[in-house]
């Protein structure tokens, strides 16, 4: 399964290998064989791509949304990528990350309950960092320093 730059990823395998390889906790990337690594960047790549950024693509054929006029595509994206990739390790198929999802806020089964917080943010990120580093692409979004 090939990931194609450009089309269906932001970064390569190698790309996402050299950034894992010097962050901490990123057992679930660490175990991952490398079919599972690119599906995990490929749909990181769909749900980032499903964001409302600013500005305009460069080319209005491109397929992704970066690169954008003036940016090409920043280290940041691709970063914001992996991150997104990880959380999908991580959480994206558990029940909670799906009910979370589909806009559920409490779940009560017998005496056992749960409460989620709301999704503070737009879209359907699990990584908060990944969102954060997408931030400053993003309509309407402010960055407080």
């Amino acid at each position: 399964m090939p990931l194609q730059v450009g089309t269906d990823s932001y970064c390569d395998i190698e790309f996402a290998n050299e950034y894992f390889g010097g962050k901490l906790y990123s057992e679930k990337w660490d175990e991952a064989n490398e079919t599972t690594r690119k599906k995990a960047l490929k749909e990181a790549c769909r749900r980032i791509d499903r964001l409302p950024f600013a500005g305009r693509k460069e080319s209005t054929g491109q397929p992704l949304q970066f690169p954008r006029v003036p940016l090409g595509i920043p280290e940041t994206v691709k970063a914001a990528q992996c991150e997104e990739a990880l959380a999908l390790l991580e959480h994206g198929n558990s029940a909670r990350a799906k009910a979370q999802e589909q806009g559920v806020v409490s779940l009560r089964i017998g005496d056992l309950s749960e409460e989620y917080a709301r999704k503070a943010r737009p879209g359907k990120l699990h990584s908060s960092e990944g969102y954060e580093l997408l931030k400053p692409y993003l309509l309407g979004a402010v960055s407080i320093r």
